[in-house]
């Protein structure tokens, strides 16, 4: 944290947090309708963040992520989405545009999205096992995959130490939401969810 004019100014973290909140909240409300202990439930949610995955991962890598986070090459999950689809003899929907993003801020901003969902995969992996699906808790590579929090955060705040570029940030991160809440509107639209 910064002291700034006697006030205390926290970081990028969280000036993401709060510039996405309400897109966050209604990508949380549209994913909850995915009740992850139903086998049904469980497939609809992988085919919906396989609709917008794969697109935002590789719009990212158009913009050049991988000079901005190094370890990018350990971070990307959309193989194991894909491994997850196959296992349960899904096919993958088609996926949703996403503009690669237009600045190297916009491209942290949208990789914060990212990882935020990573990190909170752990609670919706214990959702999945505690089910005792086994078809579903052997095809969890998704959910399960892992890479440091702590670590991307760290290059977060030192690559996007300077609060100019916190608009750009934030507008990557609100373009990524924009994409997911997308996808999870298309899945529920293609087939109403039955009551679980």
């Amino acid at each position: 944290m910064q002291q700034q004019d006697g006030k205390q100014q926290q970081g990028i973290r969280w000036h993401l947090r709060q510039a996405t909140a309400a897109r966050h909240e209604e990508v949380d409300a549209l994913g909850s309708a995915f009740p992850l202990k139903t086998p049904q439930g469980y497939r609809r949610f992988l085919r919906a963040h396989a609709r917008a995955l794969a697109s935002v991962e590789q719009g990212l890598e158009a913009a050049g992520i991988a000079s901005l986070l190094p370890d990018w090459p350990e971070r990307t999950r959309r193989a194991a989405l894909a491994a997850d689809l196959a296992a349960l003899g899904i096919a993958a929907p088609p996926a949703l545009p996403f503009a690669p993003p237009a600045s190297p801020a916009a491209v942290l901003g949208a990789a914060y999205v990212l990882e935020g969902s990573r990190f909170g995969n752990g609670m919706l992996l214990r959702q999945v096992r505690e089910a005792g699906d086994t078809c579903a808790s052997a095809a969890t590579a998704y959910l399960a995959h892992k890479a440091s929090w702590p670590a991307f955060l760290a290059r977060l705040e030192q690559q996007l130490a300077d609060p100019a570029l916190w608009p750009g940030a934030a507008e990557g991160a609100v373009a990524a939401f924009a994409c997911f809440h997308a996808a999870l509107a298309a899945e529920q639209a293609e087939e109403p969810l039955l009551h679980a």
